[in-house]
């Protein structure tokens, strides 16, 4: 599968964790993942995250504004203009923006954030669950994969 990057592409070389998070949590993985969030440093952490569900979204936005290294991975071709601070972010190295998709895939499907999952977690070295549902598709995913830290079912 082809990665389609834009900004600091180095970033792929640095251990990485993966977030994931179900399209529907509950207000308490949202507490757990600001409390995970709280333990992260721009000096060593690197981030792979999607922006599909809510909580995916939130903790990208928070990774932006404390500045930590991040893989934004969508399932979706790029847009043709970023949003701010997203832009800015990308042209200060701070961020990579990654996809899978060609530039027929111009909205996310339930294929292609799956894809995407399965990309993300291959390119982890560690893997932070902000909320899975018990036998869900994030569930069935990082079951049995060493390194998974599950914050919230």
């Amino acid at each position: 599968m082809k990665l389609h990057l834009i900004g600091n592409s180095t970033l792929m070389e640095r251990e990485k964790t993966a977030f994931l998070a179900s399209r529907k949590a509950p207000p308490e993985a949202y507490a757990a993942t600001l409390q995970w969030i709280s333990t992260l440093s721009p000096v060593r952490d690197c981030i792979l995250c999607g922006n599909h569900s809510p909580l995916e979204q939130e903790t990208f936005r928070l990774l932006l504004a404390i500045r930590v290294p991040a893989i934004l991975f969508l399932a979706e071709t790029f847009p043709s203009v970023w949003p701010q601070p997203l832009a800015s972010a990308i042209a200060k190295g701070r961020v990579l923006a990654a996809t899978h998709c060609d530039d027929t895939v111009h909205f996310a499907t339930r294929q292609s954030a799956q894809d995407r999952n399965r990309v993300i977690l291959s390119l982890a070295d560690r893997i932070v669950v902000g909320h899975c549902t018990a036998g869900g598709n994030i569930d069935r995913l990082t079951s049995g994969l060493p390194n998974v830290n599950i914050l919230s079912r």
